[in-house]
């Protein structure tokens, strides 16, 4: 007896079928996590329901991160922006990263401090973007730059480019900013902020800092 082999499936449908099927799981994940009481720190699964739903907000076509560690939120959003930039402090997840990407020519990794890389991303903005901001200190396999915590560093960088463009700014793990080492309270940060664009509102849900200009 012989066995007919089946025609492998087209990539774009392998895509698609991956997509739908991590969709579906992101979906369990949430519910779960909303039943059992919304305790911190959420799934990273609930981190990428937020970037989503501000992008659908907010019509953001582009997603800045800094803080890239493995890439699953880059995986997470390939189909939903028109371009995605990553910044990764270590070489070694940076070229991880790179080829993990390789296919995707609307990614763009970038290696190196994201405080000191992100004015260089800045000049190639040309239209609103979400910044999840992630690039802190967290242990583990993440890595350490010359400060613990430059997010002071990374919105000087974003507000230097002037009031032109309503960015989405949600920064990561709210909790730990309650004024010790390199982390500002959320309460300075928020005072930053608003000194440098008056028209950001911010407040912090789900361990998550959220600066939104309107709407």
């Amino acid at each position: 007896m012989h066995t007919v082999a089946r025609p492998a499936l087209p990539e774009q449908t392998r895509n698609l079928a991956k997509s739908l099927m991590n969709r579906y799981l992101r979906d369990v994940i949430v519910r779960n996590w909303e039943q059992d009481g919304r305790p911190l720190p959420p799934p990273h699964q609930v981190k990428q329901t937020v970037i989503e739903e501000y992008r659908r907000r907010f019509n953001c076509p582009v997603l800045v991160e800094t803080g890239t560690f493995r890439g699953d939120m880059v995986e997470a959003h390939l189909r939903n922006f028109a371009r995605i930039i990553s910044v990764e402090l270590s070489q070694e997840l940076y070229e991880k990263a790179c080829y993990r990407f390789r296919k995707s020519p609307h990614v763009t990794i970038y290696q190196g401090d994201s405080g000191a890389v992100l004015p260089r991303i800045m000049r190639t903005l040309n239209a609103s973007a979400i910044f999840w901001l992630d690039g802190h200190y967290s242990a583990g396999d993440t890595a350490q730059g010359s400060k613990e915590c430059p997010i002071y560093e990374e919105l000087e960088a974003i507000f230097a480019q002037g009031t032109r463009y309503a960015h989405v700014l949600l920064i990561d793990d709210a909790r730990c900013f309650v004024g010790q080492g390199d982390y500002p309270t959320v309460a300075a940060l928020t005072e930053f902020i608003q000194a440098h664009d008056a028209r950001y509102t911010v407040e912090v849900k789900d361990d998550i800092i959220r600066a939104v200009v309107g709407k």
